[in-house]
């Protein structure tokens, strides 16, 4: 048997609390009456008095009382599967993969910032279906549609930085793959959505004729900018992680990767979407699902779902049945005098 609301369970032992709360002052009741006299003074004074039916009413009313808190507990036994139909919105999440992604301009760096707030998007999101597109050059459908957060977290977990082939980081590619991850099934007002990760320093494509796109039909693009706008050197590792140098021009100077806000700025103001430089607090993400929340929710097919049969209703009416019971039962006997009155 299982409990919705377990912790509830803990006021039976107020059950026992009162009954020695009531044995202690039947004991001091009766030194009281001792005092003005002895027992058989007492039963010819009071002859309707009846120890056992008080004792036995209180018995009634406290088991009344503990059957209630068990009902309020809310008893559960046994399930079921039920059909229900699930509502929600439709949200890729387009995730920058170029080597600029390693700057530590942002703890810990760039794409572990992002990685951690997706996770956190994703744990936000349960129950909408979500979607993930790596891009640099080129984009790639790392994770098509899904409700399952889990799997989302997965494929995540596995994204490295210049894991695709193409360098550089093209805008106009990301939104497009993007776009082509909603699918082509009908759009029947379901909501739709695009959560675009990257430091914005891109010099390839037309990012804002795809914004257009996007906008024309009707996919809001909320960027998230990760980095500052004063740069950072982008770091080259080994095999094994280690810093061993910074990336450099042509002319052998260090290259600085810096925030580029304006173009984010633009394409989510194109598309009536929102621009968040992200933050070491994650306040974005919190503003985020708000967003997706005002966001018109449509139907995302049928599933099954687990329904335990709650049974509070026996011990409720148990306890129902026992109160009146309690109300019923008198306090003393019914005694008949020489007169043949009922008293």
């Amino acid at each position: 048997m299982l409990f919705g609301n377990p912790q509830l369970l803990y006021l039976l032992w107020a059950l026992p609390a009162l009954w020695i709360l009531a044995l202690v002052g039947e004991s001091l009741r009766r030194r009281r009456t001792a005092r003005w006299g002895d027992a058989p003074l007492w039963t010819r004074l009071s002859p309707a008095r009846s120890t056992p039916l008080r004792w036995t009413r209180f018995l009634v009313a406290t088991l009344a009382l503990g059957l209630a808190m068990v009902a309020a507990a809310r008893p559960q036994v046994g399930a079921r599967l039920v059909q229900v139909e699930r509502q929600g919105v439709d949200v890729v999440v387009a995730l920058d993969v170029s080597l600029s992604m390693q700057a530590t301009d942002v703890v810990p760096s760039r794409m572990g910032r992002s990685k951690q707030e997706i996770r956190e998007l994703f744990g936000g999101l349960r129950g909408n279906r979500m979607a993930v597109v790596l891009f640099s050059g080129s984009s790639f459908l790392l994770c098509p549609l899904t409700v399952d957060a889990v799997a989302g977290n997965l494929f995540l977990d596995a994204v490295e930085v210049d894991v695709l082939p193409d360098p550089g980081t093209n805008l106009e590619e990301a939104i497009r793959g993007g776009m082509r991850a909603f699918g082509d099934d009908e759009h029947t007002g379901r909501g739709r959505a695009m959560v675009l990760f990257t430091d914005g320093e891109g010099h390839d494509g037309d990012p804002l004729a795809a914004a257009r796109e996007a906008a024309e039909q009707g996919i809001p693009i909320l960027t998230v900018g990760v980095g500052t706008p004063s740069g950072e050197p982008i770091p080259v590792r080994d095999s094994r992680g280690r810093v061993t140098g910074y990336k450099k021009d042509r002319a052998g100077s260090v290259v600085l990767s810096r925030l580029d806000e304006d173009v984010l700025g633009e394409i989510a103001r194109l598309t009536r979407g929102e621009y968040y430089p992200a933050t070491l607090q994650g306040h974005e993400v919190g503003e985020i699902l708000d967003y997706m929340d005002r966001l018109e929710k449509g139907e995302l097919g049928e599933a099954f779902r687990r329904r335990v049969e709650e049974r509070f209703q026996i011990p409720l009416g148990l306890a129902l049945v026992l109160l009146a019971l309690a109300l019923l039962t008198p306090e003393g006997r019914r005694i008949r005098s020489e007169e043949g009155v009922v008293s």
